[in-house]
């Protein structure tokens, strides 16, 4: 199964290497890539600010549960570009506001393309009736 980046790379033992020894820029963990483009896809219909990202993912009952690794994880997608983020200051509080890139949107839609077929493809849909 191939990472976030690059969805058709070979996994193995040097699969989640980055250079230099550095950890991944995107998660490792199924839990984690599931939410990573949940993140995605949410912020390409929404733009919003990590608090009410945190409330949504809860709704749903996906991990984290905690501030600081939904966070985290916000951190890490920037850093690959797949989302980006910007301060609102309209408000009473600025906010740092997330959206997805260009390059998160692709890298969904590749996905998409890759993985959703056959069982998984019929599981969502039925989770969907």
């Amino acid at each position: 199964m191939g990472d976030m980046h690059n969805p058709g790379a070979k996994a193995g033992p040097d699969a989640r290497a980055s250079p230099a020894g550095k950890k991944p820029l995107c998660p490792s963990t199924p839990k984690a890539k599931f939410l990573s483009l949940f993140l995605i896809w949410r912020l390409k219909k929404k733009p919003q600010h990590g608090y009410s990202l945190l409330k949504e993912v809860r709704e749903i009952e996906l991990s984290p549960s905690k501030p600081s690794t939904l966070y985290a994880l916000l951190a890490k997608l920037e850093k690959a570009g797949l989302v980006r983020s910007t301060y609102d200051k309209s408000g009473p509080h600025v906010r740092r506001m997330y959206q997805t890139t260009a390059r998160g949107w692709a890298l969904f839609i590749e996905i998409k393309k890759r993985r959703m077929r056959g069982m998984f493809r019929e599981f969502v849909r039925e989770m969907a009736d």
